[in-house]
């Protein structure tokens, strides 16, 4: 049931991005140890089911609530802890008609490994990894983009979504 509830969020979350107006790109080259407190998490996405020949498309937002989250990175070795949890409030539009439900005790990142290459940061948790980008880092920030494409078949029904989501965190 949680992971199916994590599916339908990460199918219906994409991250929102800066505006096109900004002149000076966020800075990604600083410091990533230490620990960091979530502040924020932001989704959005869009999601595609098919049903006996029937697709219905969804769009999809959600605000982070009741942020609880913190990730520490070490090194030699390379490890970082995720330890909390986090909550969203999850709109999703169909056929005209949006619904919002909420969504609790989510995690975003796993604990594991960690890796960077540039502005990539690649987890590894259990021999699955997760690459994310890292869309600013400076001496008190850390926001993290993830996207997640995922496509489930199940009784007949496809689902296919895509999902942006953006952390942000300050350092503790």
């Amino acid at each position: 049931m949680k992971k199916l509830n994590l599916l339908f969020i990460a199918l219906a979350m994409v991250l929102t991005a800066c505006s096109s107006d900004d002149t000076n790109p966020p800075n990604t080259e600083g410091d990533l140890l230490g620990t960091w407190i979530g502040q924020d998490v932001q989704y959005t996405g869009t999601s595609a089911t098919e049903v006996q020949g029937q697709s219905i498309t969804a769009d999809f937002v959600g605000d982070a609530y009741d942020v609880n989250y913190t990730l520490t990175f070490t090194e030699n070795p390379n490890e970082v802890v995720a330890d909390g949890s986090y909550s969203i409030e999850l709109t999703t539009t169909a056929l005209g008609q949006s619904q919002t439900q909420n969504v609790e005790d989510l995690e975003f990142l796993n604990s594991g490994t960690w890796s960077r290459s540039g502005n990539q940061l690649s987890i590894t948790d259990n021999g699955e990894t997760t690459v994310g980008t890292i869309v600013e880092l400076t001496a008190n920030t850390l926001k993290i983009a993830v996207t997640e494409t995922e496509d489930v078949v199940e009784q007949g029904i496809s689902v296919s979504s895509n999902i942006d989501i953006e952390m942000t965190y300050t350092r503790m």
